[in-house]
Formats: structure tokens, sequence, C-alpha cells
């Protein structure tokens, strides 16, 4: 029965005519060495783990300086220049980069038995499995070998921005906003619409990475195998990756948040996912994000004065991120309607409303809301300030009852005032 660890010895002929002691010696030489050559192979971090053994190829993943440690009676011996050879695929390299004595061996709590680390290199790119054995040379002369199992990188599948069908850990919602997230081609283009206003945007978001799995179509088991992270090229500016080894882990997408909000004019980025050893396993992603030539504030609403005696005007200023088209509405209102009046045709204002509507000039990008506050029941208290609030959104809440349901974001503005009693 052939086996993979194979040994090819060079049988020594008995001599029939000998003499005395001299034919003992010689009897027992061949015995002896019986017992030398490959025994079994593990990894080099791991003496006590056999990973291959009689009937068990060793299995390498293609790729350069694949090491692993082979053992037995005889193979530390083994010349690394004269002794050793090696055959597989085209363009393979094989060498023995170390030795260690029994001796050595059990002073590293591997047991008493001579070990040789070899290195294989073989190109990343191979398409198929292919064989291959080492052979190292006894003591005498014959050579004792070892089974490979050279395995191919298997391609990698279609990465998506999905995991189980959702953005995972969110959907980013404190860049997204009032705009627009949507996965296409099966969750391979993902594509995002900033919200009105994103360039002046400063508020904090954290929610800014997206996870992606990238996995091989097929999982094949092998005993030396290299740690690798993915090679990833055409990145936008504003978007970022980092992994940890092996590559099985995912991948972390994180966007610059002041970068994706200063974006002027559509990104549109083919991302390549490489494996950096297969070289031809690669997977794509798209990521396309695009400002909205929407309006925003360009900053919170301020109050002139920011304290009054109830009776006297109040003027709101509010600024925004562009000229103010025709026709532009912005909804607002005094959270306690009823301590409040119109002071101008401009900007009407009814106490039983729940919002008022104020057009703004168009071209401009400061506009002035005035209103004179009442001192009605409950407006105002003798004892302390009492406080009021102005809140805005762009946007006209009466054809787009969405409009007022944000809180945060370049379309919300709202400060506060105090009202005194006379």
């Amino acid at each position: 029965m052939n086996s993979i660890f194979g040994t090819i010895r060079g049988a020594v002929p008995r001599r029939t005519m000998v003499m005395g002691g001299a034919a003992l010696a010689l009897a027992m030489v061949p015995a002896a060495r019986a017992r030398a050559g490959v025994e079994y192979a593990t990894r080099t971090n791991d003496c006590n783990t056999h990973v291959a053994g009689p009937g068990d190829a060793l299995t390498v993943m293609a790729g350069p300086n694949m090491d692993f440690e082979v053992w037995g009676n005889s193979v530390d011996l083994t010349n690394p220049t004269t002794g050793f050879k090696f055959t597989g695929p085209a363009g393979m390299q094989a060498s023995i980069i170390a030795r260690h004595s029994g001796a050595d061996n059990s002073g590293r709590g591997c047991g008493f038995v001579g070990s040789a680390v070899v290195r294989v290199s073989t190109s990343g790119t191979m398409t198929a499995d292919a064989n291959g054995s080492i052979s190292f040379q006894m003591p005498l002369g014959d050579f004792s070998s070892l089974s490979l199992k050279i395995v191919a990188f298997p391609s990698l599948a279609q990465a998506t921005w999905t995991t189980s069908g959702a953005l995972q850990p969110s959907n980013l919602p404190c860049i997204v906003k009032t705009g627009s997230i949507n996965l296409l081609n099966q969750d391979t283009k993902l594509v995002i619409q900033l919200p009105p206003g994103a360039s002046q945007d400063q508020t904090t978001c954290t929610s800014n990475t997206i996870h992606v799995k990238v996995l091989p179509t097929a999982f094949p088991i092998v005993d030396i195998s290299p740690n690798y992270t993915y090679k990833l090229t055409g990145l936008p500016s504003f978007l970022t990756e980092s992994q940890a080894a092996p590559a099985l882990t995912p991948l972390t997408f994180t966007f610059n948040v002041s970068g994706t909000r200063a974006l002027t004019a559509t990104s549109s980025s083919t991302i390549t996912i490489q494996n950096p050893i297969a070289t031809n396993r690669t997977t794509t992603l798209v990521l396309q994000v695009t400002p909205t030539a929407g309006q925003g504030f360009a900053q919170v609403a301020t109050a002139n004065p920011a304290s009054t005696t109830a009776g006297n005007p109040i003027d709101f200023t509010i600024k925004l991120s562009a000229p103010a088209a025709t026709g532009q509405v912005v909804t607002w209102r005094m959270t306690q309607a009823t301590c409040f009046k119109q002071a101008l045709v401009e900007a009407p204002y009814s106490p039983t409303a729940t919002f008022q509507f104020f057009k703004v000039p168009a071209g401009v990008t400061s506009a002035i809301i005035r209103v004179i506050s009442v001192n009605n029941a409950g407006c105002t208290n003798r004892l302390a300030p009492t406080t009021q609030i102005f809140e805005a959104w762009i946007g006209d809440a009466r054809t787009n009852p969405q409009v007022t349901t944000v809180t945060t974001g370049p379309t919300y503005t709202r400060t506060n005032i105090s009202l005194l009693a006379p």
C-alpha cells in the first residue's frame, strides 16, 4: 500500500561473505535506520498538534511563504542545499529555512524528535488545486517524502452592503436625516441623498459606519493558511475602511461626517475588494452620495431682545443656507401661541393656529419674523421670567405635514426668550 508519507529507501544489500562481529554490525545498520524519516507535520506555532500524518496529505494554501514544520527521526540532519527536493505546480519553490535537533525540540516541549521548518511558495492566482511533495535525504542516502496538496483560493462571493438583508449597524440616521438612503442592484449599490442644508449641519454624528461581510464562495479545509486582510481601492475621500485579520471578519466602512456633508456634487465610486494574495479574486460595491440642492438654516435662529417685558415686540432672525427661491415658505410657531400677536403684515400671526407661515422674500438669505408679546394668563410670572420658545421649519406644513416632524438637522431651528411681567 502506498502512503502519502512515502519513504523512498535504498535497500542495503546483505553481504553473504562476512566475518564475525563485522557481519553482526552490518546486519544491524539497516534495522536501525528503518525508523528514520518523516513522521508528521505541524504548524510552526504549535508543535503538539499534528495536522498531517500517515494517510493525510498536508494541505497548504496557495501563495508565498507558507511555513510549516516537518518532524521525524533524522529529518533535522537533511542538508538544506543538497539533501532536499520538491515537486509541485509550475513556479513552486520550497526550501528548508530552519532545523531543530531532538534535544532542541525536547527543550521546546515538543518531544525528542528532530524537525525542519519548510517554506513553500506558489502562485497565489492558481485557479485549481495541485499536488506536490517534499523529500528529505536520510543519512543512508534514501529519501523520505511528505505529500502536499496546494489549495487554490476560492472566488469571492458578490459583496453586498447589507448583512441579513439590512444595513448594519444602522441606516446612517444622523447623516441621512430628512434625505434618503436606498439599496439597488441586489444591495450591491448604496445611494444616499443628503438632506437640504447638509453642508451647514454641524450636529454631532456617531452613527456613521456600515459593516460589510466579504466571503469566499467555498470554505476549503486547509492545514497551512495565511492571515490577511482585503485590499480596497476606489474609496471616495470621505470614506475609510478598517478590518482585522483573518479576512472573514467584517469590513467597517466609516463615513467622515463633515466630509460627506460638505459634498457639492454627486460622488459615485466603484469600490474594489481584492484578496491581496490571490489578486485575481475580487468583488465590487458601488456607492453614490448626492447633495440636495435644497434649502436649510445656515445657523440657529436668534431673538432680539432675548429677554423683554410683555407688550414689547421681538424680532426673530433666521438665516438660510442659500438665497430663497420665489415662494419659499418657512413654517413657524411660538409654543405658547396666545402670548403673542401679529406685528407686521409680512409675518401674519394667529394666536389660535397651531403653526404660522412666513413667505421669505426671494433672493435673500436672512429674514426677520417679528411678533408682539402680550401679557395674557400664563404668559408671565411676577416671581421669575417665563421661557417662551420660537421654532421654525423649512417648508410649508400646509402642503407637506412631514415638514414639522423633525426636531434636529438643517431644516429645523429654535431659540428661547424670557418674557417678564410688566
